[in-house]
């Protein structure tokens, strides 16, 4: 069990050893951790370092326009 081999990867874009679950975006041009999908709207990659800051604005998205839509 513990003779597995863990094949690194390389990206030849960044031209960079990649970790575990990075994958490289054609959008921001550059390789993110644990890489969800590139926001538009954000204009930048949601990964591993701002998830949670993602979530929260669209938590506080979603709250925002329910207040407007019970108060008009």
């Amino acid at each position: 069990m513990g003779d597995e081999v863990k094949r690194k990867r390389y990206c030849k874009v960044c031209n960079v050893w990649k970790p575990d679950r990075t994958h490289h975006c054609s959008a921001c041009g550059r390789c993110i951790l644990n890489m969800d999908h590139h926001c538009p709207w954000i204009n930048n990659c949601v990964g591993f370092y701002n998830r949670r800051f993602f979530l929260q604005l669209l938590l506080y998205s979603l709250l925002c326009l329910t207040i407007v839509f019970v108060h008009t």
